[in-house]
């Protein structure tokens, strides 16, 4: 075979392979280098790029590479990034042809002894010549995309550095975030917590596991079984995507057809992991592909339609968080396929855009606690104003007999309770019959407003002043006894008698009569407002514009 240009090791303490490498898709499965090169068939090619892309694809990877050591001394590393390959060995050719394992790089285990590294990492020993030959087999039934360098020992543990501090940086960000919303949880009682929470820790297990960062403390952990553990994190987090969005868009009461399709879509990653299960990794990644598709575009409208249909602007956030996740999903599993070149952006496009979406995502919960909140404080309010209106008399702007029936009840038990005092005023304006009759509604409606003016301008802080109907006006004094209230009635009297009114001068003052009743041991709410109707009577026949029911005293002429 035709072998590559020498790699030159001085170049640096981190050097691609990608460039000086060519590679060889083997249908046959040879096992040993010298079975690969004996056969006719093999062709290698230059592989040309810094990383390796050749997505899925049948057969076994060969990677052939030659190190030309010149004058730079010492071991060398050949670091893979891909921790999820099943097989990988490295083979060296020896000074008379003959070929041999390359032990993997000891690494230092949670025992604090050397062990042989769980990442596909291989360490060169320094040899005497210039150059030495190498093949690297990878068998894998995963995307053939990983990118690999040359480093030094130096190199190696400097790049292994900056690895542990962005993937702690991204797992310390999400448990962070899941600790916050745990106690929003608890404190807001919202359920849109709990899936979120779900949702970031099993995206947070799926790239743990895609890292392959359980292994640093499970090394012997078959690679299968980190594949099913990936699949399963993987099914959890679609499930819980698809819940919480359906939560925090409340779709089961605004958009109830598209609530039904996300509920349709929810046992569809349970299928693609029992897909994984039975017809292996390629299969897993097709099916989850094409389910994240559905849900993308069951996700994305519902979202659009709440935003644009509903005005609920919290969803403009949800918007922005999934479409952050999904470009980088897309990427990710488009440079799996082949279909772009792998490269950093390419390899954790996934994993940034997860980091950027759970942080928008919290953004969106707490704008929706806003929104949410700032729609029940305006039903409250507009429930206010609708109660308020039943309540309240259109014409005079007093609380009408509905309010009357409602608190009198309520101020007797009160009263009661308290030991205090209760008296109720009954008015009628006089001879108001007769005002409409002569000068129609429109005059007697003036009349009655400027009434009503006048009374509510007599009654104390804290006293009730309603419309009865017609000319009938009640007051409702709490704490007030015989003599205060009658104070409050010869207020009236006077206040009524001075009011200008659109009769005058053609018309005397209009004048009114008050019945007066305070609250006796053994009265019910209907006996106190009997005995001032009775009062009221007796101050109409006793000569009209005076009070009785108190000091029994004559009433106050104009």
């Amino acid at each position: 075979m035709s072998w590559p240009a020498p790699l030159p090791l001085e170049a640096g303490e981190r050097i691609p392979l990608g460039p000086h490498a060519a590679v060889y898709l083997d249908p046959q499965g040879h096992d040993r280098p010298q079975d690969l090169l004996a056969d006719t068939d093999t062709r290698f090619r230059p592989l040309g790029t810094h990383a390796f892309n050749l997505g899925m694809r049948p057969g076994v990877l060969w990677v052939a590479f030659v190190l030309d050591r010149g004058a730079a001394p010492g071991d060398r590393i050949l670091n893979l990034d891909n921790p999820l390959f099943e097989h990988v060995t490295l083979f060296t050719q020896g000074p008379e042809g003959h070929w041999q394992q390359t032990g993997r790089n000891p690494s230092v285990g949670p025992s604090g002894r050397l062990q042989p590294a769980w990442r596909h990492s291989f360490r060169i020993a320094a040899a005497g010549e210039d150059a030495s030959r190498h093949l690297l087999r990878i068998d894998s039934g995963q995307a053939l995309r990983f990118y690999a360098e040359i480093q030094t020992p130096a190199g190696h543990r400097a790049q292994s550095n900056r690895f542990w501090l962005a993937q702690g940086f991204y797992h310390g960000m999400i448990l962070a975030l899941a600790l916050y919303n745990l106690f929003l949880l608890f404190t807001l009682r919202d359920t849109s917590y709990a899936w979120y929470i779900a949702f970031v820790l099993s995206t947070a297990a799926y790239f743990l596991f895609q890292r392959g960062l359980h292994l640093e403390f499970l090394p012997g952990m078959p690679i299968q079984t980190t594949h099913q553990l990936m699949f399963t994190a993987l099914t959890l987090m679609s499930v819980f995507a698809l819940q919480f969005s359906r939560r925090f868009l409340i779709t089961r009461r605004r958009d109830p057809t598209l609530d039904r399709l996300l509920r349709l879509l929810l046992p569809v990653p349970l299928l693609g992991l029992a897909l994984s299960l039975w017809a292996g990794p390629a299969a897993g990644v097709l099916s989850f592909s094409l389910a994240g598709l559905a849900a993308i575009v069951l996700i994305l409208t519902a979202a659009a339609r709440a935003l644009w249909l509903h005005r609920f602007t919290p969803a403009a956030y949800l918007l922005g968080a999934w479409s952050v996740l999904i470009l980088g999903m897309v990427v990710f599993i488009a440079a799996a396929l082949g279909w772009l070149p792998n490269n950093t952006l390419t390899y954790y496009g996934a994993q940034v855009g997860s980091a950027l979406d759970t942080v928008l995502l919290s953004l969106a919960l707490a704008d929706r606690i806003r929104a949410l909140r700032a729609e029940r404080e305006a039903l409250a309010r507009r429930g206010d104003q609708l109660e308020r209106i039943t309540l309240m008399d259109e014409l005079t702007g007093l609380f009408n007999r509905r309010h009357l029936e409602r608190r009198l009840p309520e101020m007797v038990a009160e009263a009661r309770r308290r030991g205090d005092p209760l008296s109720v005023l009954l008015i009628d304006a006089d001879d108001f019959k007769r005002i409409n009759d002569t000068h129609g509604h429109p005059v007697g409606d003036q009349v009655l407003i400027r009434l009503g003016q006048a009374l509510a301008d007599s009654v104390r802080r804290g006293d009730t002043l309603c419309r009865y109907g017609g000319e009938e006006f009640v007051a409702l004094l709490p704490g007030a006894d015989a003599r205060t209230a009658e104070e409050v009635a010869r207020r009236m009297l006077r206040a009524v008698s001075r009011t200008p009114t659109p009769l005058q001068p053609q018309e005397p003052p209009q004048t009114v009569s008050i019945g007066l009743a305070t609250l006796e041991p053994d009265d019910t709410p209907n006996d106190l407002f009997l005995r001032a109707d009775k009062a009221l009577y007796e101050a109409k026949q006793s000569g009209k514009n005076r009070v009785r029911g108190g000091s029994r005293e004559p009433g106050v002429h104009s």
